[in-house]
């Protein structure tokens, strides 16, 4: 996959802005919520792939009569 000029040009004006963000949302909840909120949102990640991948696994089961 390859992004198109256009795309490239976004994305090279909205890096910064985007690490500006993450800088001012870690400077106000601080390391350790930063931390926690990373880790909580790793484990939502998990859960909901976790739950994506057992609901395919069910529909994909024969159903037996």
């Amino acid at each position: 996959m390859r992004l198109t000029r256009s795309g490239e040009r976004v994305l090279k004006v909205a890096r910064p802005l985007w690490a500006q963000a993450q800088n001012k949302v870690l400077k106000d909840l601080g390391t350790r919520a930063w931390d926690d909120a990373q880790r909580r949102l790793a484990r939502l990640l998990h859960v909901a792939v976790e739950k994506r991948r057992l609901r395919q696994k069910r529909m994909r089961k024969p159903v037996r009569a």
